[in-house]
C-alpha cells in the first residue's frame, strides 16, 4: 500500500509550471461570471421567468438566455483548469523534486485519488450544466448542479484532510502553513454561503439567494487561486532551478 500515488503517476510530470492550473481556473471562472454581470447590467438588468423583481439573478437564468455562449465557454475553460489544479495539488505533495512525502500514509494518498476523482466528477458536470440549462432542461441542470456541488465538496474536503498535517506542529515547508490556513478559511466560508443559498432558495426568497449564489461563486475562484500558493516554485532571476530552490516551493 506504500507510495500509492507514486505508482498511479509516477514522475512523468513537469512541476515547473504546475501552478498555472489554479490561476487560470481562478482567472477563468472570475471573468466569465464578471462578464455575464456586464453583460446583464448592459441590456438593461431584464427580469427571467421564476423570479420577482430581483435584486440580481441566478447565474442560471442569465446564462440559460442571451449568454449562453459566454458561460459555455467559461465552464469548459474552468471545469479543465479545476481538474488540473487538484491534480496539480496533489501531485506537487509527492513529486520528489517538490514536497516529496513519496512514502506518506497510505490513508493521506488514497485520499488524495478521491479528490482527483471528485474533481473530475465536479468538472464534468459543470461543463454539462452549462449546455443543458435551466430554460430546456430544468431538471437535468438542476442534477447536474448538485453533482457540480457534490464533487466540489468532496475534492475540497478531501484536499483539506490531505493537507491537514500542516496545521499542527512546524513544517518544514516555508510559507506553506499560511496558505493552507488561508485556503482552509475559504473552504468554510464557501460551505456557509453555500448552506445559506440553498436554504434560502428552498424557501424561496430568491433575491437573497442570488445574491449568496454570486458570493459563493466568486469565493470559489478566489479559493482556486489560493493554490497557487501550493504549486509555486521560488524561482531565480534566470528562472532557473537550483537545490536551495527546490527546497523552498512556496511563495513567501
Amino acid at each position: 500500500m506504500a507510495r500509492i500515488w507514486y505508482r498511479t503517476f509516477g514522475n512523468c510530470f513537469s512541476i515547473r509550471r504546475l501552478w498555472l492550473f489554479p490561476l487560470l481556473a481562478g482567472f477563468f471562472w472570475f471573468l466569465t461570471l464578471t462578464i455575464l454581470l456586464i453583460l446583464w447590467l448592459a441590456i438593461g438588468r431584464p427580469q427571467y421567468p421564476g423570479q420577482e423583481k430581483p435584486t440580481i439573478p441566478f447565474i442560471s437564468s442569465i446564462a440559460a438566455h442571451q449568454f449562453k455562449p459566454v458561460f459555455i465557454v467559461g465552464c469548459v475553460a474552468t471545469g479543465f483548469g479545476y481538474l488540473g489544479t487538484v491534480f496539480a495539488v496533489h501531485y506537487v505533495r509527492y513529486a520528489p523534486q517538490f514536497y516529496g512525502l513519496i512514502d506518506d500514509a497510505p490513508w493521506r494518498q488514497t485520499t488524495s485519488l478521491v479528490a482527483l476523482m471528485a474533481s473530475f466528477v465536479a468538472a464534468v458536470s459543470l461543463i454539462l450544466l452549462s449546455i443543458f440549462d435551466t430554460e430546456d432542461a430544468p431538471a437535468r441542470h438542476r442534477q447536474l448542479l448538485m453533482g457540480t456541488f457534490g464533487g466540489l465538496s468532496i475534492s475540497a474536503i478531501a484536499t483539506v484532510a490531505v493537507w491537514s498535517d500542516q496545521i499542527w506542529g512546524s513544517t518544514r515547508f516555508a510559507g506553506l502553513q499560511k496558505w493552507f490556513i488561508f485556503n482552509t478559511f475559504l473552504v468554510l466560508c464557501e460551505f456557509g454561503t453555500g448552506f445559506a443559498f440553498v436554504i434560502l432558495m428552498d424557501e424561496d426568497y430568491f433575491n437573497s439567494s442570488g445574491i449568496f449564489e454570486w458570493c459563493l461563486t466568486y469565493l470559489g475562484s478566489l479559493w482556486l487561486i489560493s493554490f497557487v500558493g501550493y504549486t509555486k516554485f521560488r524561482e531565480d532571476e534566470d528562472s532557473s532551478f537550483n537545490d536551495e530552490d527546490e527546497q523552498q516551493p512556496l511563495l513567501v
